[in-house]
């Protein structure tokens, strides 16, 4: 119990030293930017999770290629579908379309990422067949409104 006083006591002089150091304010990231687009396939595969009994979510990555336009705030993305090989058979390979993709994205430092006008939240399936939307805000609070469009889908 002594121990426990003495380390408050202790935490509680060393309260005014920290609050009269003259922090440095720092400037907040003002980018708003969304420099590249991934795109995923994910499916339930034959095996099941010995705990819960649910199949395990098995992941293959698309090959992608961008072209920002950061004046535009557009996306063109050509996705194409990796060869069979491994888990990723022939069987899932025809059944990837891009009527149920997961994105994701990179965008600038300390920026926040929002879907809007019924785009899904990144991470989670979509039907990236049609534009999509989202706002990226800057850490200062500046919104950038971006469109990304799937141009080319090549299996």
């Amino acid at each position: 119990m002594k121990h426990t006083v003495s380390k408050w006591l202790v935490m509680l002089l060393c309260i005014p030293f920290v609050i009269a150091c003259d922090w440095e304010e720092l400037p907040a990231y003002e980018e708003a930017e969304i420099s590249a687009v991934q795109f995923y396939y994910r499916w339930a595969s034959d095996i099941k999770d010995p705990i819960t009994g649910e199949p395990v979510v098995k992941e293959q990555r698309l090959d992608t290629s961008n072209k920002v336009d950061q004046t535009k705030a557009t996306i063109e993305v050509t996705v194409t579908v990796p060869d069979a090989k491994g888990d990723f058979n022939e069987t899932i390979r025809s059944q990837v379309s891009a009527g149920k993709l997961w994105g994701q994205v990179t965008v600038s430092t300390a920026a926040r990422i929002t879907p809007i006008e019924g785009s899904a939240p990144l991470g989670t399936p979509d039907n990236w067949s049609q534009e999509r939307k989202f706002r990226v805000t800057a850490a200062n609070g500046k919104n950038k409104d971006w469109t990304i469009k799937i141009v080319q889908f090549r299996k």
